[in-house]
């Protein structure tokens, strides 16, 4: 019989978003992770509660993921360059890792701190580029939850119904717009 692997929040966390992006979002189970970690799925329970649990897991990452994109292509550019490169960078996520975010669309469990401080990293990406423009704390605070809202409810939209060719000239549309309700 074959040593049982060690586990850790890590490989956890590896297998089910190699999972998610090599099957789609829809195959994660905790019975997949399992088989691929070679465990028995009771054994996953110290790492995630449930099914909602390692989905959990797997749209903290995600969200980090999409946080990380965006705070890079944010450093180095201001203004509508900033918001231009982060526009482009959340759809280039979307639509290359579209397993990962599915995953952002699901709504944060009342007690998930995780998903709501990933997501509140997010947030401060968009304020602090804001913030960077000239615009006051408050102000910036929520021109970044309007503009994080009107990309993410895009893509959601276009995640959903499919991606057309009208969507690209339709997405610019949406940030010019964004770009010239700051002016």
């Amino acid at each position: 019989m074959a040593p049982t692997p060690r586990l850790s929040n890590e490989s956890v966390l590896k297998s089910a978003m190699g999972i998610v992006e090599a099957k789609g979002y829809d195959a994660l189970s905790v019975s997949a992770v399992a088989n691929d970690l070679s465990v028995a799925p009771s054994a996953l329970y110290t790492y995630c509660d449930n099914l909602d649990g390692l989905r959990n897991l797997v749209a903290v990452e995600a969200t980090k993921n999409l946080t990380t994109k965006l705070r890079n292509v944010a450093i180095g550019a201001a203004g509508d360059k900033a918001l231009q490169s982060m526009g482009t960078a959340y759809r280039d996520f979307a639509l290359n890792h579209p397993s990962q975010f599915a995953s952002t669309l699901r709504p944060p469990a009342a007690n998930n701190q995780d998903l709501a401080s990933a997501n509140a990293s997010l947030l401060e990406v968009f304020t602090l580029v804001y913030l960077a423009m000239g615009l006051s704390a408050d102000l910036s605070h929520l021109s970044a939850r309007s503009t994080r809202s009107a990309l993410h409810g895009f893509l959601a939209l276009e995640h959903s119904t499919g991606t057309s060719d009208t969507h690209a000239g339709e997405y610019q549309h949406l940030i010019d717009t964004l770009q010239r309700g700051l002016g």
